[in-house]
């Protein structure tokens, strides 16, 4: 469906189960997490609407109520949002295939654990101009061992995929950044109702039938982050309060913690209703939820503390993420990690199992 030059539809894949990101996705869906006190998928619906995409397909499958009772119809970001649940898993191509009734000509396609800035019009552009089924937004990195390596040709078309390589024999270093453009055609080389993935079933599949698949390397790399582990997870809050990310903006230091004996060192992004004690320290690129209470002479450095969660007096932590609703006991100090009781809990019922 295109208006106007521009692609309108997008796909966003949200119903894995965020294994990586345990046990903060036990009780609430990756998606969801929260990255400046704002859901994860935001992000991108945010940037979708601001590229003119009108109507994005939420595929979810792992807690999709959730979803639905968070982001609503997508009316606060002006764009409209269809939910269509898997019945099972489905994996990445699945997912799409499960929405293709909805679909109609080319469309996006996000990675749901995303938080980027990236052109999509010149994305659209670049693959309308190669006359690819698909084509890959590419991202160089240092490091491509967690990531999907993908390899082109000297015209841009891609000639290999490399899943979780630890080298690039070819020294480009470019991995699969997770956003593509997608003819509706494409669909029909997808089984329908069966697990299938984009990085391992579909685009091999559609080079080894001799179908173009484009890889598109945009000449700025603006920011970009795979919000798909503990660490990036952190590191994104620590990015988006050092403002890498330029049309997204926080709530700043509330008004209570000023003038309370408190010690603010920004930058910092607070919620509604936080209480902080005398003589506590916090930040520099804390985050703390609604709801949230901190202990006299508590220290908090690098880290997210998510709604409800209480920190009691005399607090150490530093890039530790607490989980919602969880209370950190007096004296107790902390580097790195989850602070999460349920993540005991688990083990202990696993331990049982055994």
């Amino acid at each position: 469906m295109v208006a106007a030059g521009r692609i309108s539809q997008a796909v966003l894949l949200v119903g894995g189960a965020g294994t990586r990101l345990r046990p903060l996705t036990y009780l609430m869906p990756k998606a969801l997490l929260p990255v400046l006190n704002r859901p994860l998928i935001s992000y991108e619906v945010e940037l979708l609407a601001r590229s003119g995409v009108s109507e994005v397909l939420l595929s979810t499958g792992c807690q999709a109520g959730q979803l639905r009772e968070a982001l609503g119809a997508g009316d606060r970001w002006g764009i409209h949002l269809t939910y269509v649940e898997e019945q099972r898993p489905l994996d990445t191509a699945g997912a799409v295939k499960n929405a293709q009734e909805l679909l109609a000509s080319e469309f996006f396609v996000f990675n749901g654990d995303l938080i980027l800035d990236c052109d999509l019009a010149e994305l659209a552009r670049a693959h309308r101009q190669s006359g690819a089924l698909v084509t890959i937004l590419l991202r160089r990195v240092e490091d491509i061992s967690h990531f999907g390596l993908v390899q082109r040709n000297e015209d841009g078309f891609v000639t290999a995929f490399r899943e979780k390589a630890e080298t690039d024999a070819t020294g480009q270093q470019t991995i699969n950044a997770g956003v593509y453009v997608v003819a509706a055609e494409v669909l029909d080389y997808i089984p329908v109702g069966e697990p299938y993935s984009n990085e391992t079933d579909l685009f091999p599949a559609l080079l080894e039938a001799g179908l173009p698949i484009f890889g598109h390397l945009p000449d700025v790399q603006s920011y970009w982050t795979d919000v798909g582990r503990l660490e990036t997870y952190l590191a994104a809050n620590r990015d988006l309060l050092s403002g890498r990310l330029p049309w997204v903006d926080w709530p700043r230091c509330d008004e209570q913690l000023e003038g309370s004996g408190v010690w603010v060192v920004p930058p910092i992004c607070c919620g509604l209703r936080v209480k902080v004690g005398k003589a506590a320290r916090v930040g520099p690129y804390v985050t703390l939820g609604d709801d949230v209470e901190i202990g006299a002479g508590s220290v908090l450095t690098d880290c997210i503390v998510q709604a409800g969660a209480v920190v009691e007096d005399e607090v150490t932590l530093d890039s530790v993420i607490v989980a919602a609703n969880e209370t950190v006991p007096t004296g107790h100090n902390q580097t790195g990690g989850v602070f999460c009781t349920y993540e005991q809990r688990d083990a202990a019922d696993d331990s049982r199992a055994d």
